[in-house]
């Protein structure tokens, strides 16, 4: 790999790139050829942040089912009930991982810019581990380290790729697919060892050593990151300052009162404190809006959804349809933004309603990732009730721990991603066009099945109680396998069409709701682990009559989807 210099970009170039007031570049040079200098930070940094990130996570559901019955071990609470209270603190953690990017990208693009949000975050990231290795016998130490690790990686998750795209220029632009290749690859890569080592570490050394170790790579992730601070391109925050600020705090309040109390605080407050606080902080949070758009319009997305809303309720949308030409874009024409599209344009109007018709093939979606994220939970426990001897090449036979068994997935990705491109879709394609919808409709299909396999698992389990005999290991790898399979047609599809079909200055705002998917899921997850007398072969049954249903329901409104390609816009 070759690298280029940022003094040889620079001097390349026919101008000199516009820089901050610390030397920092704002922009690339356009003429560069090579692989920019601050690629190898990156890519280092994003490996040992994964590491750190999968490694805590690999432990977390063995570790707090052990931690609710050594508390509660005087009140007669039984192994399944903790392994559902741990279950539940899992996948909060999960839902606060992917929901915080919401206020993250905006934290990023609108007031701090990428790199302040990625370096400060990650020491907020690391402050999480660390309470994690200090206070891992209590619940609340463990609270409060999720917390901190799900801000910390909820707020950097939606700025580490765009920032690799803010390196390439014109010149090198044909190299970021081979950038983005290896950060996918780093990003498994990590995962898997993580996911084989730090349960190792835990039965060796102990829980609070087995903590320490990602936050360890955590604190090296941002020395390497912040080592790369002259070589990157620092794309300024737009509009920055007073304004930037205002963009931040409204769109926090509003997703607090909108997003945040529904998915973390349901079952903390009495329901009419909730509801209170629900309504002044989105009170607030609109208020600050409105204050901010007085002092200078800004026509985002919220901008243009608050704009058409006004529209409909006072009737310009209709009257904006009724008067459209017959010859004008659709766009003219829509439910919400006609009246949007008549005063501002095609282009604006355009931005939130492809947002909107995006989020409506999403929706469906949030029922996979409730099932995908489920290897770190329920699959675990799973695994505890299995016979987990195998015989490893090199390695002979073997006990792994249950903790160790997802690692299936993250090798089967690195798998399966090439075997998919030049093998599956190809043969696929003879038969019938393989769109993105349709491999998403496939993938949520196998989701199901793979989620029947387990629940059929578990009842093999239930047969052998009381015997001497148990299920062996080695029948999850059929299940992991499918999923995996599922996963790569649903994850990296669905960021594909996530990205063509939103326009240009509507992509962070798209992805923001993509992540979102995730969150949503894990809260699904959260309400049925809540469902007393749910045995866990049950249980798995549920999801699998749950995404079957979803998958039939995706496919419809995949059939009816129109699409439209923003990839080479602008």
């Amino acid at each position: 790999m070759t690298h280029s210099s940022g003094n040889a970009n620079d001097s390349a170039a026919g101008s000199a790139p516009a820089r901050t007031a610390e030397g920092w570049r704002t922009a690339p040079d356009q003429q560069a050829t090579g692989y920019p200098s601050s690629v190898p930070f990156i890519i280092g940094n994003e490996g040992c942040e994964r590491f750190s990130f999968y490694g805590m996570k690999s432990i977390l559901q063995v570790h707090l089912t052990a931690l609710y019955l050594a508390i509660y071990a005087g009140e007669g609470l039984t192994r399944e009930l903790a392994g559902n209270r741990a279950q539940e603190m899992v996948h909060v953690f999960i839902a606060g991982v992917y929901a915080f990017p919401m206020i993250g990208a905006i934290l990023a693009d609108r007031f701090l810019g990428k790199y302040r949000t990625i370096l400060w975050l990650s020491l907020v990231y690391c402050a999480g581990h660390a309470v994690l290795a200090v206070g891992e016998d209590s619940l609340e130490g463990m609270a409060l380290g999720l917390c901190l690790i799900a801000i910390g990686s909820g707020g950097i998750k939606p700025c580490v790729s765009a920032n690799v795209g803010d390196q390439f220029g014109k010149g090198n632009w044909h190299l970021v697919t081979k950038i983005f290749q290896a950060f996918y690859f780093i990003i498994n890569f990590g995962s898997f060892f993580a996911t084989l080592a730090i349960p190792w570490l835990k039965e060796a050394y102990g829980t609070s050593v087995a903590f320490g170790v990602p936050g360890v790579l955590m604190f090296i992730a941002t020395v390497v990151f912040w080592l790369g601070r002259d070589r990157y391109v620092h794309v300024q925050p737009r509009p920055g300052g007073k304004l930037g600020a205002m963009d931040f705090a409204s769109s926090s309040l509003l997703f607090l009162g909108l997003i945040g109390l529904p998915l973390f605080f349901t079952k903390l407050l009495p329901t009419e404190v909730f509801f209170a606080l629900m309504a002044l902080l989105t009170g607030l949070g609109f208020w600050l809006f409105r204050a901010r758009q007085r002092q200078e319009i800004d026509l985002g997305f919220l901008a243009c959804a608050f704009e058409g809303l006004a529209d409909v309720v006072r009737g310009d949308a209709a009257r904006a349809r009724a008067s459209a030409p017959a010859d004008a874009p659709a766009i003219y024409r829509h439910r919400l933004f006609a009246a949007v599209a008549q005063r501002h344009g095609a282009t604006i109007a355009e931005g939130p309603a492809a947002v909107l018709r995006i989020v409506s093939v999403f929706f469906l979606i949030s029922v996979f990732w409730a099932l995908f994220d489920q290897h770190s939970s329920s699959w675990i426990r799973q695994a505890e009730m299995m016979d987990r001897r195998m015989t490893l090449p090199l390695f002979g036979s073997r006990e792994l721990l249950a903790s160790q068994i997802p690692s299936l997935n993250p090798l089967m990705v690195m798998m399966l991603i090439p075997l998919n491109n030049f093998v599956l879709y190809p043969l696929i394609g003879k038969v019938v066009a393989v769109t993105p919808l349709r491999k998403i409709s496939i993938g949520m299909g196998m989701a199901a099945a793979a989620f029947a396999l387990v629940a059929m698992i578990q009842e093999q389990i239930l047969a052998l109680e009381g015997t001497a005999d148990k299920v062996p290991i080695a029948w999850q790898i059929l299940p992991y396998f499918v999923m995996t399979q599922a996963e790569v047609m649903v994850s990296v599809t669905g960021l594909e069409f996530a990205y063509t079909q939103a326009p240009t200055r509507m992509k962070s705002t798209i992805m923001g709701f993509w992540l979102l998917t995730v969150a949503l899921g894990s809260k699904l997850v959260v309400i049925i682990t809540q469902m007393p007398d749910l045995p866990l072969h049950q249980f798995f049954w549920v999801f699998t009559i749950l995404m079957a249903g979803a998958t039939v329901l995706f496919a419809a409104r995949a059939a009816f989807y129109h699409y439209r390609d923003y990839a080479q816009e602008g």
